[in-house]
């Protein structure tokens, strides 16, 4: 699913997130674009898998390295 886009819906169950979505006040079947998705986004993730994500955790420092060779 395209977040600024909930009507673009591909996979073998299009229509799992629908109910998520309409809980989160969206429309799945409207056309219009969703400027700021993130929110949504990180909202169903969170219903999905159980695990929200709180700003808390978006200031802290990000881990991460290049693995040469891996690109």
């Amino acid at each position: 699913m395209n977040p600024t886009s909930p009507i673009e819906r591909r996979g073998a169950d299009p229509d799992r997130l629908s109910r998520h979505l309409r809980e989160l006040g969206i429309d799945p079947a409207a056309a219009e674009r969703i400027d700021n998705a993130i929110p949504a986004a990180l909202a169903i993730a969170g219903r999905i898998t159980r695990v929200v994500i709180t700003l808390e955790h978006l200031r802290r420092p990000v881990l991460g390295a290049a693995i040469p060779g891996a690109y």
